[in-house]
């Protein structure tokens, strides 16, 4: 992926950059309460390249990766930086449900990882825990190119990069070519519409359905639910983000559309519980035809030997589908904040630059099996993308993304929708009772009191 700069060449960056121990046990992520935030020291230069101090210790805290050789080979990206420096890095794991949480204690204590993987817009949510890492940016800017516009827009505020662009997890469907062909549908669907006439098909046939998560799933239920939203035009705020929009013809002819889906057994009426593993683990019992989702499902089925490629032959991917206003696309985002109570932030930061280096980044990807998307022009896709046409339609939707609260841009307020799942609850109660104003209603009582009524 492109030519490496004489001024970085692999030796000298390992070099400049210093390299970290990797403790990698999954040890308490939150020091005890209380006590002030360790002192920063001296900042460097600005715009100068974050050096490792031997002998210090730094910890990551990320989630769990649907695919976990891409876990594997960042832990020994961590043990390489370690052994090259005398430091030490550790890697902390937790779920992606756990995530949240966590990061939000290490907030309310002002103490815990260094860096924390933080998903779609939580940097502007905590935006005062958050150290400004512009001129990180900037040297990867220089190396890498343009960043993405979501990773971007996530990243920036006020101006300020208060996180490093990671990656993308792309979402499209994976559904089974069997089952297709036995309801005796020929073409995936391509529309909101035509997905309730196949769901529709597929249960007169008494064959498994097209499921997807109405629950408090931070991936499955959050990319599902607002493309179906914006889709037919609503829209939870206005553009600059100061007026509640929810209520409106447009969301009513979204809800309505998913209560008639939901009512006609179109799509399947267990998954209001449901958490991102649990489209994952129902596909690969047969439990059902198709649903939204990463690549991981494929990938498990076709690359690894985990199922014994059960329906690896029958499995398939497929682009999102269109509304009546076009069609709309939310990938999980992930991005990388370095904590302002880290006493070793240039340590910090040096790792992320060695992760973030292409040849390294490139490995990760690549481990992946296309899971993830880069969120630079240099990094934007695992040579897998290349070799694999049905991971194509994951590809085709990593520069078209949007986010929670568009066409607003992100912020603290966008940021609290989403980790509420408004949008998400608004759908779900409308499901549930057949009331679409009642449950459009309550939503907008709850964003307002998130975008008009900030506390």
């Amino acid at each position: 992926m492109g030519h490496t700069d004489p001024a970085w060449s692999r030796r000298d960056f390992l070099k400049t950059t210093g390299i970290a121990a990797a403790g990698l046990a999954a040890g308490p992520i939150i020091a005890a309460c209380g006590g002030s935030p360790a002192a920063n020291p001296t900042p460097a230069t600005a715009g100068a390249i974050p050096k490792a101090r031997a002998g210090a210790q730094i910890r990551l805290l990320q989630w769990v990766s649907f695919v976990p050789a891409a876990d594997d080979e960042i832990r020994r990206q961590a043990k390489e930086f370690s052994d090259a420096n005398n430091v030490q890095v550790t890697i902390e794991t937790v779920t992606g449900d756990q995530l949240q949480p966590k990061t939000a204690a290490a907030v309310e204590a002002g103490s815990g990882p260094d860096i924390i993987q933080m998903q779609y817009g939580w940097p502007h949510l905590y935006d005062t825990a958050c150290m400004d890492v512009t001129d990180l940016v900037n040297i990867l800017k220089g190396k890498l190119g343009t960043v993405n516009q979501v990773n971007d827009a996530f990243c920036k505020a006020n101006g300020k990069y208060l996180a490093v662009p990671y990656c993308q997890v792309p979402n499209a469907w994976t559904y089974r070519t069997d089952l297709w062909q036995q309801a005796g549908l020929t073409n995936f669907f391509s529309t909101w519409d035509e997905l309730a006439s196949n769901g529709k098909q597929l249960k007169s046939k008494n064959l498994p359905p097209i499921a997807v998560s109405l629950g408090h799933a931070y991936g499955d239920a959050i990319t599902m639910w607002y493309p179906v939203l914006w889709d037919f035009g609503g829209r939870e705020v206005s553009s600059d983000g100061k007026h509640v929009t929810i209520n409106s013809k447009e969301t009513l002819d979204a809800v309505n559309w998913a209560i008639d889906t939901w009512k006609s057994g179109a799509i399947s009426q267990n998954t209001l519980s449901w958490l991102d593993p649990d489209n994952n683990q129902a596909y690969h019992s047969g439990l059902i035809t198709g649903t939204l989702n990463g690549a991981s499902i494929y990938i498990k089925e076709v690359y690894t030997t985990a199922t014994n490629h059960k329906f690896a032959p029958v499995t398939n991917n497929a682009a999102m589908p269109k509304g009546r206003q076009g069609a709309s696309t939310l990938n999980l985002i992930f991005n990388h904040a370095v904590m302002k109570w880290s006493s070793e932030a240039e340590t910090a930061k040096a790792f992320l630059l060695y992760l973030m280096d292409q040849t390294n980044y490139t490995k990760w990807l690549n481990a992946s099996v296309g899971y993830n998307a880069g969120p630079f022009k240099a990094l934007s896709n695992a040579d897998v993308f290349q070799q694999d046409a049905k991971l194509k339609p994951f590809l085709d939707v990593v520069g078209a993304g949007k986010w929670p609260g568009w066409p607003a841009q992100p912020s603290k307020a966008t940021a609290q929708s989403q980790v509420q799942f408004v949008v998400v609850d608004m759908f779900a109660k409308a499901v549930t009772s057949g009331d679409a104003k009642s449950a459009i209603s309550d939503a907008e009582q709850k964003l307002k009191r998130i975008y008009e009524l900030p506390s």
